[in-house]
């Protein structure tokens, strides 16, 4: 979920420049044009009609349509948007979508945030994903949480009695937040104080999603799970939540990573590793990261080192990897009359 801008400090700018410059196979240039605007996820899929790579996106203000541009040669053309209607009507739509993740050749699935809105109220319409069948352009939307609150009640297929130490810890930070959040909507407080107190909340908030074979998981930009119960000297660690299966948002595992305090923006995966675009939880002045690690550290139970490799512009918010290749999807800003306020980016990277 986008809040508002942030913006490198002077210092990191310089340090990013230096230190990505070879490694950036193309410096950030305008994504499309309105009314995509709050780019919000990316996923490689295949082009309509079987004519080659696309890269699809998601906007985070556009309820019913994804958006594509093709790929040639490593080069992304991205002057040449076409919108892909995913056939929803209005009370189907799916709002805030964050996360998007490919489950068969022309199957994907696309995630709203399941958060609440910068004030901490709860959106029915956020808690919803969509089965989209690309060649066909069917949506089939699930929306099994559409009437509950994001808790671990809700979201695990586990009873509290049969969870271990950190997923317990981990149902214990999402609910406490959850609890915070509703305790600010209930003080019915002016719009700005309660963004302000919303924003140090860092209630539920799910912006990445990744298929390992037949494995779909999810990563949380927030909330962070502030100490591993095992490994008390890992604080403030991202949550990636396992799904069940694609037929309920419903989770039965987790894996907590190390991202530096940050949590989740985007994720992605090449045969060896998961890619992580890494960020604050909330809405702080923070560099982005890229950061990855070995898809077996999913199978196991201590806390999960992710690698740094570079920083990011900030608000980097869609990752999709292909070979030495790293597409990163940057938000702008939606506008008005035709306009993007702030018109969406992107940068190609050139992976070690």
């Amino acid at each position: 979920m986008r809040k508002h801008k942030s913006f490198f400090p002077l210092h990191f700018a310089i340090i990013f420049t230096a230190l990505t410059a070879s490694d950036r196979l193309a410096a950030e240039a305008t994504l499309g044009q309105y009314p995509l605007c709050e780019v919000s996820a990316a996923l490689l899929v295949a082009c309509p009609g079987g004519k080659g790579k696309c890269l699809l996106v998601g906007d985070n203000e556009q309820r019913k349509e994804l958006y594509l541009f093709p790929v040639k040669d490593q080069k992304l053309d991205s002057g040449k948007q076409s919108a892909f209607d995913l056939h929803l009507r209005d009370d189907d739509e799916i709002s805030d979508i964050e996360a998007l993740a490919g489950i068969s050749g022309d199957e994907i699935l696309a995630f709203a945030s399941h958060s609440r809105n910068t004030s901490c109220e709860i959106k029915k319409n956020r808690h919803r994903f969509g089965k989209v069948n690309l060649s066909k352009a069917k949506t089939v939307v699930v929306s099994t949480l559409l009437s509950k609150k994001i808790t671990c009640e809700h979201l695990f297929v586990k009873r509290a009695l049969d969870m271990d130490a950190p997923m317990k810890a981990a149902c214990e930070a999402i609910d406490t937040a959850d609890l915070k959040a509703t305790e600010i909507v209930d003080e019915k407080l002016a719009e700005d104080a309660a963004k302000k107190r919303c924003n140090a909340v860092n209630a539920f908030n799910a912006e990445g999603a990744v298929t390992i074979g037949t494995d779909v998981w999810i990563g949380l930009r927030a909330p962070l799970l502030s100490a591993h119960p095992s490994q008390p000297e890992k604080k403030n660690l991202a949550i990636l939540l396992h799904m069940k299966d694609p037929t309920a948002y419903a989770f039965d595992r987790m894996a907590f990573v190390d991202l530096g305090g940050r949590g989740v923006r985007d994720l992605s995966a090449d045969a060896m590793s998961i890619y992580v675009i890494a960020g604050p939880p909330g809405d702080r002045t923070e560099p982005f990261e890229l950061r990855r690690f070995p898809k077996s550290a999913l199978n196991k139970t201590d806390v999960i080192n992710a690698e740094f490799i570079q920083p990011l512009p900030s608000s980097s918010e869609g990752l999709a990897i292909s070979g030495k290749t790293a597409y990163v999807v940057v938000d702008g800003e939606t506008g008005k009359n035709g306009v993007c306020k702030k018109s969406a980016g992107y940068e190609i990277v050139s992976l070690p």
